[in-house]
């Protein structure tokens, strides 16, 4: 009898553990990370070419291809695309500086057939073929006293036109004609242009979010916003630098918001200037961190969000550029924009603006100047897949 009792006693014990480790997981959200799985090289030519603002992957013919703007080098603009199962360069694109002046970004529209060139506060864009001929040029003219600029196939921040039923969207990146923001003037500032790329007719659309309105006059940051489209759903998710929160709007039109906190960041509203002293000023905002990258993975139907955490500048760094040893983290979200995982990066290894999605995973470039193994002669991508870490 004693025996039998004693092994009661043993099962109870167990069978607690059992319901406390349970519970345990359950109450954990957080069940996905990010896993290195692989490192690619992909070779360049001129030591300038290892930096691009603008990188997209995209398939033809069953290949997976990476087009990679080279802009950096004056008056030398091309196209390189790289084939990413041979880590090695499947064509150059070049083209001219003077028929293109001021390339900001570029984007495929048909494979490698013809891409979408965007222009840097030239209010224009155009489509040129494979060879780097132009097809077509369009203008997006200034909208009554704003300035409406064209900003698109950006990745240095994740800026991807999208095109639904031959209308072309891209963000409308804007300068208000009397230099200072009031509170009002929100609601009338688009996120938005389309461009209909049948007849070249030219509409804004989605106006700043009521987060403006009320509360912020001539912010200093926090306004500026990424975002990627989601065919599969007909899904716009936006994510403002400065805003906890993601806008979602599946017409173009009405907007909800989803939370997309990240755990290494105190709750973010846009910053308003505490001082008349700009350099003072964009220094706090560059160390206070915020929201960077939103970007949408087809292969796996998940988003991340890339979060830069709070630094201080070190001695010689300048509030300009980007802080060489940020540690950094991605949120991930499921289809429905619930976190399933938040996962953190050293900042000394990798260069977080320079990412894209492939075949199997996420991309991260490792050319960063604060990493030891950095070589400017060589393009390095280390690979993330999603891993289960409750199994």
């Amino acid at each position: 009898m004693k025996k039998v009792h004693t092994l009661l006693i043993i099962i109870s014990i167990l069978s607690l553990c059992s319901c406390q480790t349970k519970k345990e997981q359950s109450t954990d959200p957080y069940n996905v990370e990010l896993v290195e799985s692989k490192k690619i090289t992909l070779p360049i030519e001129d030591k300038k070419d290892f930096l691009s603002r603008s990188i997209f992957q995209f398939e033809e013919d069953g290949k997976e291809f990476l087009s990679f703007g080279s802009f950096e080098r004056r008056r030398q603009y091309e196209i390189i695309l790289f084939d990413l199962e041979k880590e090695d360069v499947h064509k150059r694109i070049p083209f001219v500086y003077e028929t293109l002046p001021a390339i900001r970004g570029i984007k495929s529209l048909n494979g490698s057939q013809s891409f979408l060139t965007f222009r840097h506060n030239r209010f224009r864009f155009s489509i040129i073929d494979g060879e780097g001929q132009l097809l077509k040029d369009f203008s997006t003219e200034p909208r009554d006293n704003m300035f409406i600029c064209s900003l698109g196939g950006i990745s240095y921040c994740y800026m991807p036109s999208f095109v639904i039923d031959s209308v072309l969207y891209f963000s409308a990146s804007l300068q208000y004609r009397e230099g200072v923001y009031k509170p009002h003037h929100w609601k009338e500032f688009p996120l938005f242009t389309s461009l209909d790329l049948r007849n070249g007719d030219i509409d804004w659309y989605m106006n700043y979010p009521s987060i403006f309105d009320h509360d912020v006059e001539n912010p200093a940051g926090g306004y500026e916003f990424t975002y990627d489209y989601n065919y599969q759903q007909n899904r716009l998710v936006c994510s403002f630098i400065g805003y906890d929160s993601l806008m979602v709007t599946d017409d173009l039109h009405h907007m909800r918001w989803i939370d997309g906190k990240s755990r290494y960041l105190e709750s973010r509203r846009p910053y308003v200037p505490e001082s008349g002293n700009p350099e003072q000023t964009f220094t706090k905002l560059k160390e206070m961190g915020g929201y960077l990258h939103l970007m949408y993975d087809k292969y796996r139907d998940v988003y991340y969000r890339f979060v830069e955490h709070p630094c201080k500048l070190g001695f010689g760094e300048y509030w300009m550029n980007d802080p060489k040893a940020r540690e950094f983290s991605i949120i991930i979200f499921d289809k429905d924009l619930n976190i399933i995982g938040e996962t953190k990066f050293p900042g000394n290894k990798y260069f977080n603006k320079m990412s894209f999605i492939g075949r199997d995973g996420l991309y991260i470039s490792e050319n960063n100047w604060a990493n030891p193994d950095f070589d400017k002669h060589k393009l390095v991508f280390a690979c993330f897949k999603l891993e289960n870490i409750n199994k």
